[in-house]
């Protein structure tokens, strides 16, 4: 009979034996990884230089100084006063001054100008008999960002200039300056700018693009890894660890092991030194912001994993999920409202690991949240982590068991 120090020597043993198992799955891929010049330039390279491309591309924040077109036909003391405060806003630059509405519209057909700011030749005559002067303003509306600059720039000019005609209008009828401004204004509008006061593209942008760049060069290098497996058809230490009881398993953890601790890393990197570099916000406790996105490390991984079984040459995953990012910015919901997006695409998203982390990821680092009120995301990933996990593991005993019969 085996008694109970025996039944605990043999537990020991086992615990020991796998743990083994996956310490040299773990080593054994850093050797994958780093003997394959692939799989360096997106884990290491690519993650390097894309943050710092993108941000660089981003760091300018706000689109300024959009050349612009105005066609004054009036030419009058007031129309000139209208070009000068458009003239002085920071959104638009005027390129060019003239009556000639045709040579106005040229330029704005060779894209050598945004838009066009019309002012009429009745403009002033119109507003000494107060009344509508129109002034019109053609924009390119197919650049959005450059659309809402010019009709910024055109709204606060034309909209100040009203604004100080009717005062103007009210003193006329023998009316006191602070009375005639309060009743103007009798609705003040005081906007304030919350996570984001300069408006800024780079800060509501980069803290998404960081997490897919992280999501999307995991896919690509592990999913070349597989395909490489696939076309060397053996791997003496896999085959080995397969043919052991759960050995699957032991495979899957030891290789995740060597591509978080790799990516925690290329994470850190790009959270604390890149985002410092560029200025953008972090209000996040860093230690909480790892915890947060260890889970969302681990769901990208085995998704990769069980994905990379499927390829069976080594430039077939990258064919295949090079096109992914585009989709997957869309469904992650921060380009384009997530109510907007079909019910069955935004139960799609709720699938792919960065959809739950640029939520809880965003509004940690630059909302003020705190761990508990993104933990809704942090279950969602943990969830993802759960089925990704176990699907890498049959998906790699499947593919492993092949290999064996052959």
């Amino acid at each position: 009979m085996i008694n109970k120090k025996t039944k605990s020597n043999l537990k020991q043993n086992k615990t020991y034996s796998a743990f083994s198992q996956i310490v040299k799955i773990w080593f054994h891929e850093y050797k994958t990884i780093f003997n394959d010049a692939g799989v360096i330039t997106l884990f290491v390279v690519a993650v390097l230089i894309y943050p710092i491309l993108y941000t660089l591309a981003y760091n300018n924040e706000i689109v300024k100084e959009v050349p612009i077109v105005i066609v004054d036909e009036d030419d009058s003391e007031m129309s000139r006063k209208l070009v000068s405060m458009i003239s002085a806003t920071e959104e638009v630059k005027v390129l060019l001054k003239t009556p000639d509405y045709y040579e106005g519209i040229l330029l704005f057909d060779k894209s050598k100008a945004y838009g066009v700011i019309v002012i009429p030749e009745d403009f002033q005559q119109k507003i000494y008999q107060f009344q509508s002067a129109t002034v019109s303003v053609y924009a390119d509306a197919s650049y959005m960002i450059i659309y809402k600059q010019i009709m910024t720039a055109a709204n606060y000019a034309i909209g100040t200039m009203g604004a100080g005609i009717e005062v103007q209008r009210r003193i006329s009828k023998q009316q006191q300056l602070q009375q005639a401004i309060s009743e103007r204004d009798l609705l003040p509008l005081e906007v304030y700018s919350l996570y984001n006061p300069k408006g800024g593209y780079a800060t509501y942008l980069m803290p998404a693009v960081f997490l897919l760049i992280l999501q999307q060069t995991l896919l690509l290098g592990i999913s070349l890894i597989g395909g490489t497996l696939h076309e060397k058809g053996h791997d003496d230490l896999l085959v080995q660890t397969a043919s052991k009881k759960g050995g699957a398993i032991a495979i899957v953890l030891g290789k995740s092991l060597a591509y978080y601790s790799i990516y925690l890393i290329n994470a850190l990197y790009i959270i604390v030194i890149v985002m410092w570099l560029f200025e953008l916000p972090m209000h996040a406790n860093y230690f909480e912001l790892f915890v947060f996105l260890t889970p969302f490390l681990f769901a990208v991984i085995y998704l990769s994993i069980s994905v990379s079984t499927l390829f069976k040459k080594r430039e077939h995953g990258l064919m295949v999920l090079l096109f992914t990012s585009i989709p997957f910015i869309f469904l992650t919901g921060f380009s384009w409202p997530t109510e907007a997006i079909p019910a069955w695409q935004n139960y799609l998203a709720q699938l792919i690991p960065s959809t739950p982390a640029i939520k809880g990821f965003q509004a940690m680092s630059q909302r003020y949240a705190s761990f508990s009120q993104v933990s809704q995301h942090w279950v969602h990933i943990w969830a993802l982590v759960l089925i990704y996990f176990a699907l890498a593991s049959l998906s790699m005993k499947i593919l492993i068991s092949r290999r064996l019969k052959k």
